[in-house]
């Protein structure tokens, strides 16, 4: 039997290297149809009338909600390109002019 070979995962930054894959992520998004996915998703998981008479249904229910409401907030951070810093130096007092 031929095992799988595990991949790391790809760094961050090599990521919002590829334009193009953030740009096709974004559009698959923004789609109507995963958008709706994502809002049947996220009202089924949410706790309900008969899991608020339970606690741990609605303890498993609320972590199932958190889970999903975290994976699509990730997704969608990834289709923002992180801004670039520029560092400047003696920045605090710039706001003060002095009195001629």
């Amino acid at each position: 039997m031929a095992t799988k070979k595990i991949q790391l995962p790809i760094p961050l930054d090599r990521w919002f290297h590829d334009i193009k894959a953030v740009e096709e992520l974004r559009q698959i998004l923004d789609s109507e149809s995963f958008q709706t996915a994502v809002a049947i998703l996220k009202e089924i998981s949410g706790p309900t009338h008969a899991t608020l008479s339970n606690t741990d249904d609605n303890n498993l229910r609320l972590a199932w909600y958190a889970g999903y409401r975290d994976a699509f907030n990730d997704l969608f951070k990834l289709t923002k390109l992180p801004t670039t810093r520029t560092q400047t130096t003696n920045t605090e007092w710039t706001h003060i002019t002095p009195n001629p």
